[in-house]
């Protein structure tokens, strides 16, 4: 029974899959992460020109 418990902690391939699934985990984190600064980014920079407008309409 504790042979079939540890039969497939020796395979490089399991280990492998494992590292690529976790290189995709960080690569879809970082996408996200790029994406939500974006909006920030876009957004800001579009009160700042609304406000731009605003100020040229009102004077």
């Amino acid at each position: 029974m504790a042979d079939e418990r540890v039969q497939g902690w020796d395979d490089d391939g399991e280990y492998e899959e494992a590292v690529g699934r976790s290189w995709l985990t960080v690569v879809v984190a970082v996408g996200c992460f790029v994406v939500v600064i974006g909006v920030v980014v876009l957004g800001v920079l579009g009160v700042f020109g609304a406000l731009g407008v605003l100020s040229v309409v009102s004077d």
